[in-house]
Formats: structure tokens, C-alpha cells, sequence
């Protein structure tokens, strides 16, 4: 008998649900077993279809993006209350995702920026109509529903959706992350690592075969899960921290600036110049975290 399946998207860039597609022939052992009863970014399912469902009658709920509006809000509640069990799909709705970084500013901030000051902007002038209430603050989904899977990613690697949703077709839920990024990297690495120069993603070319950290970039991968399979520095590029934090660690920032700290000569380096030279610090350490971090929103003394 197929499970039954409601798919939601909040406020996201579909990146997460394009990566479902991207399993390709994999949809081809997953499909058949599925009985899709909303997935309103795909075909004309409205609300109100959700709505009509009884609480707890879907089996599968899978969710992408996170919580911009009063409107994701009341989506997302409405999903928890039909289905048995709630997948978070993508680092957007586990930790609050890129778009978490606009805690660092007012919803009145970002408003003006982009509507009104944007280099291309041509005619300034925010919207209001039909526009659902915007939120002060983005926070992780899981602090507004309980989930029980979590599959983190920016976006989630196809083979991850593949292998969890035909895990649930059995009844098993995917194992929980037990190494670090670094621990899957195929890249050589010293026993001890001493970072003598830090560099930006665009200076020099980095050794193929070395340890990114090792060679001066800042790579997350001490303080990111496994998973992907290390496709960035694979590539070529440091780790940016999309699958979130490793095994036992809290905030996923925090962690790789005490790692980073802990491995740079400041016979070479003085902690100005390694301020100076990260430069973003919120962008590059929680850039896909904030929300869920220690410290998950600029604070703000009331007027």
C-alpha cells in the first residue's frame, strides 16, 4: 500500500526539492510507493486541500525553507497536525539556513535595502499588498513543530533524499552523523596542523591533494557533520558549513572559531590581522547557522 505524502515549501529557493528531482532514476523505485496528497509548488493544491485532511492521516510530512511569515507559520503547524511523521528537508528548515543572517538586521532594514536602495532597484517601492506578516526573527522550524528526521544540506545531496525516503518506505530512519566533514575529506592532512598565512577563497590555487585549513583557507570542516561526501573541498573549495554541526557540537560557529584560533602562529599572524583578513566573521562562521547559534539574533535595547 503506498505511503501517503504531503510536501511543503516555506520560505525557500526550492533548491532542496530540485535536488529530489535530481535523483533521477532513483524516483523510479521511490514514486511507485507514494501516494502525494499536497505539494503545492508543484500542481494547483491549495490550503485549504491541506486543511481538510484529518490530523495524524498522512503518513510522510516533508518540509523545505524556514519560517519568513505568519503564513509559513501556520502552514507549517497545519502539516504537523495531518502527518504521523516530519521530515525537515534542507539546512534552511534544520538550522534557519542563509536566510537566518538576516537576524543580524530589523525586518523595516532589509525591507528598505531591497526594494528601495538595491543598485537595481528602478521604481523604490516596497510591497504591501497580499503580502502575509513578516516575522522579527527567523528560528530553526524545529523550535516551532517536533520533527522526526532531519536531513540537513544547501541543498541536501540527492542520494540523501533517496536513501532516507526509501529507509521510511521500511520503517527505518536514517542513522545520525558520527564523524566531521574533515573525517570523510579524502585530502591529505598533517598530525598537527599550524596555519602561518590565512587566505580568502579567491587567492592563489590551492594544492589538490592538501588539507585546505592546512594550506591557509578557512574550511568548516572541523565543525561541520558528514554527509555530502566532501563535494566542495573535492572541488577545490573550502567547506562552507551547509550540513551544519559535527557529533557533539553546540554552536557550529563558535566550535571552528576555537579550532581555528587553536592552529594559527601568532608569531605570523596577529589576531588583528586574522580579524581583519576573515573579515565577515557572522557570514563566514554561521553563514548557514545563525538562527540555531548561542547568539541567534543581534540584540536590541527596546525604544
Amino acid at each position: 500500500m503506498p505511503v501517503t505524502v504531503a510536501m511543503v515549501s516555506l520560505a525557500s529557493c526550492w533548491g532542496c526539492y530540485q535536488s529530489l528531482l535530481d535523483t533521477h532514476e532513483a524516483l523510479l523505485d521511490i514514486l511507485p510507493h507514494l501516494d502525494i496528497k499536497f505539494w503545492h509548488t508543484v500542481t494547483d493544491f491549495k490550503y485549504k486541500d491541506l486543511e481538510s485532511y484529518k490530523d495524524g492521516s498522512i503518513d510522510v510530512g516533508i518540509v523545505e525553507g524556514v519560517c519568513r511569515t505568519e503564513e509559513d507559520v501556520h502552514i507549517l503547524k497545519t502539516l504537523r497536525k495531518k502527518c504521523k511523521t516530519l521530515i525537515s528537508l534542507g539546512t534552511c528548515s534544520t538550522y534557519g539556513g542563509i536566510y537566518g543572517l538576516l537576524n543580524l538586521t530589523t525586518i523595516d532594514q532589509a525591507l528598505k535595502r531591497k526594494f528601495m536602495e538595491a543598485e537595481s532597484v528602478q521604481e523604490p517601492n516596497i510591497p504591501d499588498d497580499d503580502v502575509p506578516k513578516m516575522l522579527d526573527f527567523i528560528v530553526p522550524n524545529r523550535k516551532v513543530v517536533n520533527f522526526e528526521v532531519f536531513l540537513p544540506g544547501c541543498p541536501v545531496v540527492s542520494k540523501d533524499i533517496a536513501n532516507a525516503i526509501l529507509g521510511l518506505l521500511k520503517g527505518e530512519l536514517p542513522p545520525p552523523p558520527v564523524r566531521t566533514l574533515c573525517d570523510e575529506c579524502p585530502r591529505e592532512k598533517s598530525e598537527v596542523i599550524t596555519i602561518k598565512q590565512l587566505k580568502r577563497d579567491y587567492e592563489g590555487i590551492p594544492d589538490p591533494k592538501k588539507c585546505l585549513l592546512e594550506q591557509g583557507y578557512v574550511c568548516m570542516g572541523p565543525a561541520t557533520r558528514e554527509g555530502c561526501g566532501a563535494l566542495c573541498p573535492k572541488a577545490g573549495m573550502p567547506c562552507r558549513g551547509c550540513y551544519g554541526p559535527g557529533p557533539n557540537v553546540i554552536d557550529q560557529g563558535a566550535k571552528m572559531i576555537s579550532a581555528l584560533g587553536s592552529i594559527v602562529d601568532y608569531e605570523s599572524i596577529s589576531p588583528e590581522e586574522l580579524v581583519e583578513k576573515v573579515g565577515d566573521v557572522a557570514g563566514t562562521f554561521y553563514n548557514f547557522f545563525l538562527p540555531s547559534g548561542i547568539i541567534s539574533k543581534t540584540v536590541r535595547k527596546a525604544k
